[in-house]
């Protein structure tokens, strides 16, 4: 997970986003790592996160509440 999380971070940051903690380094890889370590990139992992369906039916319900 931890590979994934920085590959895609590594690629944005490749493309022109601003990094999220300063380093030395230039390189998107190590930059990435430290995002990822210092807790800078929030993730979930597919089992925890929440269904879109589900969320949605909970909308629906408080607005239908109000």
């Amino acid at each position: 997970m931890l590979v994934n999380i920085a590959a895609q971070r590594a690629r944005q940051l490749m493309q022109g986003a601003a990094p999220l903690f300063k380093t030395k380094s230039r390189k998107p890889a190590a930059i990435a790592l430290r995002e990822v370590e210092n807790g800078l990139l929030p993730f979930y992992r597919m089992a925890d996160q929440p269904q879109l369906a589900d969320l949605e039916a909970e909308e629906v319900a408080e607005d239908e509440e109000e």
